[in-house]
């Protein structure tokens, strides 16, 4: 053998370490986009879609055009997953999400967010395996950026609520720069301390958010800066960065809230080349000038509210200078692919107020006059929804002014098709094989409210009941009376105008190019909503001072541990993607994040990638390479145990990947041998590595 063949142990160890680095490096092209309904069950798109006229003309058949109305009905593959946490039959949102980004090992307590509660340990998150594999990586949220579902893809903490930090390990990537963060605090006490403010994760070191868009200012900007003047990136301003005021004519601004003092909006931009943004307008510009967010340019943070972001009701009649859920989406698209160099990106899209309608039971439940001076809940029937926006159930008492023309089916139709809006936007990317590969899952952490729909609205009360709502058409009767009772099918009259019968009664109404359905009239059979988690019937509006179960006040609604539905589809026709979840029977919620590891092909991400009933899908046979060394042609054996995606790759001694053999081909189940070229190579030391359903197993060998 030729001397210059002769390596070290250490030279061994670093060509393993630079070949990690040239994977991550490699350009595949493969996006991941997983949207979270935040409270999403099923009932809610039902009504949506009920709404946009689903069961009426060209559109009650499955082979009609306008049948599946919605981008999230047209998601190929589905399946049902349970949502329960480690200590609990029902999840919150931390554990709900933290399974979806960590896999099996986020299967945690309630509050806790990516971290192990018996240890304090971090648990690293696919985002985080993601970026430090070469992808781009963002989030988008409608609540607080900060907010339990967001948080659990980027940040390690053992109590949800402690935003301010997790906002603080959004921005840092060492521990020098999360130090900064608490040490720029005009006030001695809040400057860091090690023992009070931890140190940042070890899983987040290294991992920059490439993008970040929701609410959640207040997590961001101090209650005063140095010397008790607002921070200047409180003003709400468009994109030339003039003023945008309220409809009351006031500047419309984001008050901070950080005890610290700290202006951490101002970090970002200064100390961590991020952009700023806070309205529609400035968000959209952002599209306009793409080239600033390329490789190694700019990072986008945009903060559009102080606390979560507007109901959709409530954005197209208060604050339309805040961007929709799609717009975001599609400008966190953008910037991703643009950040991304050809090797994709990951994105978190949650929908995160369908939650906050539910917890509130918007418009299910009614304050009325009780014992002394305190409200007490009722069931509400079909009345419009309290004035002061969806939230308005928490502080409502008897005197609260309601709407004129604006029910709670309104405010959840809204909401769902936002969220169905943004869904349209991961279609549309994945409609296009420029783009790249394309991986979509739609789900939820958990079912909020008991969410139902119940009815319509019947201006005429047919079932004279006193509600004026109804479920369903009236029956089939003869025009001619005598023949009630005759079984001759003449003379009929079929219940509720014939082909029209009984469905929802809308119009359709664009805003800002998107068309939302609204009820045709205050008379018009428009959906009417109920929920079974409300103080009637879970007590959780009881006040301590007075113990009465009915008082208005707390929190009216809470989770449910329902099953939640899961869609999925991609470009890949490949049965490892999106079509892993179907046929599968029920998932448990850690079946998803195998999936998307699988398709990123992120080797070194902790968790096993493998499908339910299937446990962990580890490939125990051994690389055979041959001959060993090699001169100008060599065979590399390996075995699959069930059919799978391969990709056999030749790397140099420093990691350089230097031949791509086979690329995610699907071999059969059994020993398979493939032939490699290797005489255009120099002589020296080379690492064969195959890559099977997301598993990389490699052995060296040596060129003469």
């Amino acid at each position: 053998m030729k001397a210059k063949i002769l390596l070290t142990s250490g030279l061994l160890l670093s060509a393993l370490a630079a070949r990690q680095e040239a994977r991550a490096q490699a350009s595949s092209n493969n996006n991941v986009i997983i949207y979270i309904g935040d409270g999403f069950g099923l009932a809610p798109k039902t009504a949506a879609r009920m709404a946009m006229g689903q069961g009426t003309t060209g559109k009650r058949f499955t082979s009609d055009a306008g049948f599946q109305v919605l981008a999230l009905d047209k998601l190929k593959y589905n399946a049902t997953v349970t949502t329960h946490s480690l200590n609990s039959w029902i999840t919150d949102s931390a554990p709900g999400a933290s399974v979806y980004a960590c896999g099996k090992n986020g299967k945690q307590d309630n509050e806790v967010i990516s971290l192990n509660p018996a240890t304090g340990a971090s648990i690293e998150t696919i985002l985080e395996a993601a970026k430090k594999q070469g992808y781009a990586v963002g989030l988008v949220s409608t609540a607080r950026i900060t907010h339990a579902t967001p948080a659990a893809f980027a940040s390690h903490i053992w109590y949800r609520d402690l935003e301010d930090y997790i906002a603080a390990q959004y921005i840092a990537s060492t521990q020098p720069e999360y130090e900064a963060i608490f040490n720029a605090s005009p006030t001695a006490a809040f400057r860091y301390t090690a023992a009070r403010d931890w140190v940042l994760p070890d899983k987040k070191v290294g991992v920059e958010l490439d993008v970040m868009l929701g609410g959640g200012g207040r997590h961001f900007l101090p209650r005063t800066a140095t010397g008790g003047t607002a921070s200047p990136n409180e003003a709400i301003v468009d994109a030339a960065g003039s003023a945008i005021l309220t409809g009351a004519g006031a500047p419309a601004t984001i008050r901070g809230n950080r005890a610290d003092g700290v202006d951490l909006v101002n970090y970002a931009v200064t100390q961590r080349n991020y952009k700023y943004v806070n309205s529609r307008d400035a968000l959209l510009n952002v599209s306009a000038n793409l080239a600033q967010y390329g490789p190694g340019g700019k990072k986008l943070l945009g903060l559009f509210h102080a606390s979560h972001v507007n109901f959709e009701q409530d954005r197209q009649t208060s604050a339309p200078w805040e961007p929709s859920l799609a717009e975001m989406t599609r400008v966190a698209i953008e910037v991703l692919k643009a950040k991304s160099n050809g090797k994709g990106f990951f994105l978190m899209v949650e929908a995160g107020r369908i939650d906050h309608l539910e917890h509130a039971n918007t418009g299910g439940i009614t304050v009325v006059a009780g014992t002394g001076a305190a409200g007490q809940y009722t069931v509400d029937s079909d009345k419009p929804v309290y004035a002061g926006g969806g939230d308005a159930n928490y502080v409502a008492t008897p005197a609260t002014a309601r709407t004129t023309n604006v029910y709670a089916s309104d405010y959840m139709i809204k909401e769902v098709l936002a969220f169905d809006y943004a869904v349209a936007e991961g279609r549309s990317l994945m409609a296009v094989p420029a783009n790249g590969k394309t991986l979509l899952f739609s789900t939820s952490d958990h079912e909020c409210g008991g969410f139902a729909v119940t009815g319509l609205h019947d201006e005429a009360d047919a079932q004279q009941n006193g509600t004026k709502i109804r479920t369903y058409s009236g029956q089939i009767t003869k025009s001619v009376a005598a023949e009630a009772g005759y079984a001759t099918p003449t003379n009929l009259v079929r219940g509720d105008g014939g082909t029209g019968g009984w469905f929802p009664d809308y119009v359709m109404t664009t805003f800002q190019g998107k068309v939302y359905p609204q009820p045709a009239s205050a008379t018009a059979k428009r959906i009417v909503v109920a929920y079974g988690s409300n103080p009637l019937t879970n007590g959780n509006g009881t006040r301590a001072s007075t113990g009465v179960g009915s008082n208005q006040g707390g929190t009216p609604g809470n989770h449910t541990p329902q099953d939640i539905w899961v869609g999925a589809e991609d470009n890949t026709n490949n049965p490892l993607h999106a079509a892993a979840i179907s046929g599968q029977g029920l998932l448990d919620n850690t079946a998803i994040t195998p999936i998307m590891a699988r398709f990123m092909n992120l080797t070194d991400f902790g968790i096993a990638l493998g499908v339910r009933g299937a446990g962990t899908t580890k490939i125990e046979a051994q690389l055979q390479l041959s001959p060993v060394p090699f001169d100008g042609q060599f065979k590399v054996g390996f075995t699959l145990p069930t059919a799978g995606l391969v990709t056999v790759e030749l790397f140099d001694q420093v990691g350089r990947r230097v031949q791509t053999v086979v690329a995610d081909k699907n071999f059969p189940s059994g020993t398979q041998t493939v032939s490699v070229d290797g005489s255009q190579l120099a002589a020296g030391f080379y690492v064969a590595s195959v890559t099977i359903n997301g598993q990389v197993i490699s052995k060296k060998t040596i060129k003469l």
